[in-house]
């Protein structure tokens, strides 16, 4: 890949955003066949205010009861339910101004198929602003109804696009839909057109689930969050619980087996240098099950990729700064990817570094580098990383078995190449370390890790070796079609 793709895919995350597609108002007032899961979409003359005061309010149209009450800041959103009702509770950014376009996101699930709504928005929201060359005098009551889609779609395939036909406007929308309504153990694809997708997502107790984008650049679900915004890891909760527990990353997955994620990217806007940053993973498997991604990009800056269970990351993208790959797992092989390290937001002479292991057990082999390359590039304010300032790990707070076999790395890496000390001896290991260019790197500086020999290295050079204890000694060899 190269070094401009990281330019695309941050710009896509904030250039993305759908706008409305006739007149001011999307879904076009007095429309039909409208997906229960759209965002709200408003055209203004020109970038609007969002003011200090002021609600979004949706209602049923048959008997005025309001459904949904949307505020500009301090907003909550039960994403979910799971089918055995567990939820993910966070705080949420529900509106997003683009230029002159304004996107709502309604909270989770509160539409119901074939029925009419209407929204109504006080003017204080929008303080200043124009529409059609007129002073923006809210929305009242009728101005804007719609009525959703008059069944729920059917079948084991389904299609999201932010703008086009489609069985879901948002991915979430699909997850909840197959969480609910296919059972558990069916395979089921959700088909993810090109465009920019703000929500952030749950799956919880499914199955053998594909999302399976248009694009690897294209297809991009961005998400301002952080542990600024949503402390902690995080996890669901039941719905009696009161308290907002649901995590900092873009993606959380709990409870599930063979998720797969093909050609889309996943980027988390939580930046370091943000009060709603921080530690921002795009994606949360924590579940003892098995994560497939394909063709894809995770870029955030802090704990980009927080795994459990048996992961396979193949011919994919891993941006970060500060531990971006890191969790209590089993195993988790990077084959053939591209794990780059960005310059750090929050201070530009910065370094950082790429793994903190916490494997479950010292036999595990924890996270595996294959036939990969180590890069850097610019971050999100644009500065890259010094040179020799990157580490291959420091460690966790269990164990630190980090491995990189016949992988090529570039000068931002340290020569001493791992920070301080594994913490249950030695758990850090190398093999036939190149640079970008092929040629043996001198390892002679390199401090606290192993260099294996070709017999050694062996464990660690294979999908079915790094899986082999998977399922009780079953083993599992993952295939590019577990994608496809």
């Amino acid at each position: 890949m190269k070094a401009k793709l990281i330019a695309s895919v941050l710009g896509a995350a904030f250039s993305m955003c759908a706008t409305a597609a006739d007149g001011p108002y999307s879904p076009a007032s007095h429309s039909a066949e409208v997906q229960v899961d759209t965002p709200l979409q408003l055209r203004f003359d020109s970038a609007p205010k969002l003011g200090a005061s002021g609600t979004i309010r949706i209602y049923r149209s048959s008997d005025d009861a309001l459904v949904d009450e949307i505020h500009a800041t301090n907003e909550i959103n039960r994403i979910g339910p799971a089918r055995d009702g567990m939820r993910r509770v966070v705080r949420y950014l529900p509106i997003e101004v683009s230029g002159a376009s304004v996107t709502i996101h309604p909270h989770d699930a509160r539409l119901a198929y074939g029925t009419e709504y209407y929204v109504v928005i006080d003017a204080s929201l929008f303080p200043g602003a124009t529409i059609g060359g007129a002073p923006f005098a809210g929305i009242g009551k009728k101005d804007w109804a719609f009525r959703t889609r008059a069944h729920m779609p059917t079948g084991r395939s389904f299609t999201v696009d932010d703008d086009g036909a489609a069985d879901f406007r948002t991915v979430q929308g699909a997850l909840d839909h197959v969480m609910r309504n296919v059972p558990r153990e069916d395979a089921v694809t959700i088909n993810i057109a090109n465009g920019r997708y703000g929500d952030l997502l749950y799956l919880r107790g499914k199955d053998n689930v594909t999302l399976h984008g248009q694009s690897r650049d294209g297809a991009v679900i961005s998400v301002e969050n952080g542990n600024g915004l949503n402390p902690g890891a995080g996890g669901g909760q039941a719905e009696a619980a009161t308290n907002v527990n649901g995590g900092r990353s873009v993606f959380l997955v709990e409870d599930a087996d063979m998720l797969r994620l093909d050609k889309l990217s996943i980027v988390s806007t939580g930046w370091r240098n943000k009060p709603t940053g921080g530690q921002a993973e795009t994606i949360y498997f924590n579940s003892e099950g098995r994560l497939v991604a394909t063709n894809s990009n995770f870029i955030s800056e802090q704990d980009t990729i927080l795994v459990r269970g048996w992961s396979w990351f193949y011919h994919s993208l891993i941006a970060g700064n500060v531990d971006f790959i890191w969790g209590y797992n089993h195993a988790a092989l990077f084959e053939e990817d591209e794990i780059r390290s960005l310059g750090d937001s929050s201070g530009p002479a910065k370094g950082g570094y790429i793994v903190q292991a916490r494997t479950l057990a010292k036999d595990d082999p924890g996270f595996v580098f294959l036939n990969s390359r180590l890069t850097h590039g610019p971050g999100p304010a644009g500065n890259d990383v010094p040179a020799a300032s990157s580490f291959l790990a420091r460690p966790g707070s269990s164990w630190d078995n980090v491995s990189y076999i016949n992988c090529r790395m570039d000068e931002h890496i340290s020569p001493k190449g791992w920070k301080g000390a594994p913490r249950e001896g030695i758990g850090w290991y190398e093999f036939n370390s190149m640079d970008l260019d092929g040629r043996p790197l001198d390892l002679s500086a390199r401090s606290n890790g192993q260099v294996l020999n070709p017999t050694q290295a062996a464990r660690f050079a294979s999908r079915a070796s790094v899986f082999a204890a998977f399922d009780h000694g079953k083993g599992w060899v993952p295939s590019a079609d577990d994608a496809q």
